[in-house]
């Protein structure tokens, strides 16, 4: 354990942090308080106050560690996907098997409540931002022609999808609608997407002018 005075602020920091990612995924969110995380490293809760202004910026600050994670997963997915199709399919997958393995801390992410005066800070924003703008990017390569608000409006609508069969997954409510894996499902609900949008895409291009092809 440590004491005051034992580690610079940037070290206590990141051993807050440990120790808070540590109870939320052993007792869940209910118990993850300043108190409980100063009481894991040896320090008081005064020392804390130094590092998080409050419990609601520890939480921030964790989901912030979470989203890292995930997008490192998602990224470590997509190493070996020289196809568009099967990169999404790929980053599905990931996002899936990340949320079973950390059930806590996927569901913080979305589920904990800031009063209505505070804003998510700018550099979480920005890492969620990054993500969709990863999909987006890959739905562009997809479908030729999509202009960049299509193909960021196309990321939130396919992956909203996805989120819903995770948090079916995660809650255990899948299972009321019938016997099909998540990740069966996870991936019918891709590949149908990008099956309509490329469809879609083709049919309000049309079909190439005869003339044109004629030059």
């Amino acid at each position: 354990m440590g004491r005051r005075g034992e580690h610079s602020k940037e070290a206590l920091a990141g051993l807050a942090l440990d120790a808070a990612v540590q109870l939320l995924e052993e007792e869940g969110p209910d118990r993850l308080t300043t108190r409980a995380v100063a009481g894991r490293i040896g320090y008081t809760v005064g020392s804390l106050y130094f590092l998080f202004r409050n419990r609601d910026d520890l939480v921030l600050q964790v989901n912030g560690r979470t989203l890292d994670e995930l997008r490192a997963a998602i990224e470590l997915a997509l190493v070996e996907c020289t196809d568009t199709r099967l990169a999404l399919l790929a980053m599905g997958r990931a996002y899936l098997g990340f949320a079973a393995r950390h059930p806590a801390r996927w569901r913080l992410i979305f589920e904990h409540g800031l009063p209505a005066e505070t804003a998510l800070p700018a550099t979480l924003v920005g890492k969620i931002d990054g993500f969709f703008s990863l999909v987006a990017g890959y739905l562009a390569r997809l479908v030729p022609g999509l202009d960049s608000r299509e193909a960021r409006r196309s990321a939130q609508a396919l992956w909203s999808g996805v989120h819903g069969v995770t948090v079916l997954a995660i809650t255990g409510k899948l299972e009321v609608g019938g016997d099909a894996a998540a990740e069966s499902l996870a991936e019918d609900l891709i590949d149908y997407y990008l099956d309509g949008l490329t469809a879609a895409r083709a049919s309000a291009v049309g079909p190439a002018d005869p003339a044109s092809l004629r030059e």
